[in-house]
């Protein structure tokens, strides 16, 4: 049985008046996605709500048949990757139009990070510098690579040694953003989905502020508690200084393995009509004792000839009934503990967001914006 396990949370952070992040979980759908608003005023703020709305309706209408995919996608990306990277240019388009109208949103952008269930893979997909984690096996990775100002000069060869790469001091440019031109190349990877893997879809108010060793450290301290790895997350990125909003969704792949049958589950009685066939799962081999030949009893001892078999003794002398070959206790299934709710689905083009209290926190003024869109074609 296929299961995803999700916790998510956003916090305005330390020093800003309003957050520009915002994220959408839709479990009917397998869609998780993250954004990071930027821009004057509010338009971040627009930015990153009207991205999540549109990623979540054009997801939801290729679930519900409309299997147009209008742009084009990278050379051997598999469907899913052709639908997630549709999404996010189809939000690109959205969001550059009303920027484009409006001159109170003009330049307005938004990062993305996005995680949606295909089949029995997962799909990553994203733009900017928000990013995706994964922990498997005791240790973090991230999964995606920042469409940073510094990677792309390290790609075109223009930074070669670490002591320049140090050095650099436009970290905080992005080359990559919705909303930056008409036309966007988002980067998308297949993951298979496999149990007990941890995937964390942030903003950079949390990657900024706190180190890839923090993360891990929560991250697998807390895996069965997502909300508390959420909050500790958050917690700890407004302690270490809290400049930016801060938004995490986590993913944990709960997958549990599907019964199969096998051809000695069909067994012959009195060698006519075969019996139930027996379910059993792929993790387990059941040695089948229950049902081999029981060992023909030892015959009891002849009563006396003349015993007096009255109501008086009768309690006492007669055997207790057979053991039967299987048997549930009741009461020891009644005191198994509660499975949680499972959690709502989130209502079509509803942003899911849960604010810490950080009212007691001073407001600073707003500092100008983390990060800073421009032009890859520039550079």
């Amino acid at each position: 049985m296929r299961k995803l396990t999700w916790a998510g949370l956003t916090d305005v952070g330390r020093k800003r008046t309003g957050n520009e992040d915002a994220f959408i979980v839709d479990p009917e759908l397998g869609l998780y996605v993250v954004c990071d608003g930027m821009g004057g005023h509010a338009s971040g703020e627009v930015a990153s709500a009207m991205t999540t709305e549109e990623y979540h309706a054009f997801i939801a209408d290729r679930a519900d048949g409309d299997l147009a995919l209008p742009y084009k996608g990278e050379p051997g990306a598999t469907l899913g990757e052709l639908v997630m990277s549709n999404a996010i240019q189809h939000a690109n388009d959205k969001v550059f139009v009303a920027g484009m109208r409006d001159p109170a949103l003009e330049g307005m952008g938004t990062t993305v990070v996005s995680l949606c269930e295909h089949e029995d893979q997962l799909i990553l997909a994203h733009i900017g510098d928000s990013r995706i984690y994964r922990a498997r096996d005791g240790a973090l990775e991230q999964v995606t690579r920042d469409h940073s100002l510094l990677n792309h000069k390290i790609d075109l060869g223009e930074l070669t040694t670490q002591a320049e790469i140090d050095s650099f001091k436009h970290g905080n440019v992005i080359v990559r953003a919705i909303g930056l031109k008409d036309y966007v190349r988002p980067e998308t990877a297949v993951h298979a989905r496999v149990p007990g893997d941890l995937y964390l879809l942030c903003s950079d108010g949390l990657s900024d502020m706190v180190d890839d060793w923090s993360i891990e450290n929560v991250l697998l301290a807390n895996a069965d508690n997502l909300d508390e790895a959420a909050s500790i997350l958050v917690r700890m990125a407004n302690e270490r200084g809290g400049k930016d909003n801060i938004t995490v969704v986590l993913v944990r792949v709960d997958d549990e393995p599907e019964e199969v049958w096998a051809e000695d589950d069909v067994l012959t009685v009195n060698d006519s009509s075969p019996a139930p066939k027996v379910a059993r799962e792929e993790s387990t081999a059941p040695t089948m004792r229950a049902f081999e030949p029981e060992p023909e009893p030892e015959p009891e001892p002849a009563a006396p000839a003349y015993k007096d078999f009255s109501d008086a003794n009768a309690d006492e002398e007669r055997t207790a009934p057979h053991t039967p070959v299987f048997g549930w206790d009741d009461e020891l299934e009644d005191l198994e503990p509660a499975r949680p709710a499972p959690r709502q689905a989130a209502a079509p083009a509803e942003v899911k967001r849960r604010t810490l209290d950080t009212a007691v926190v001073p407001r600073a003024s707003p500092p100008t914006a983390a990060s800073i869109i421009v032009d890859d074609e520039d550079y």
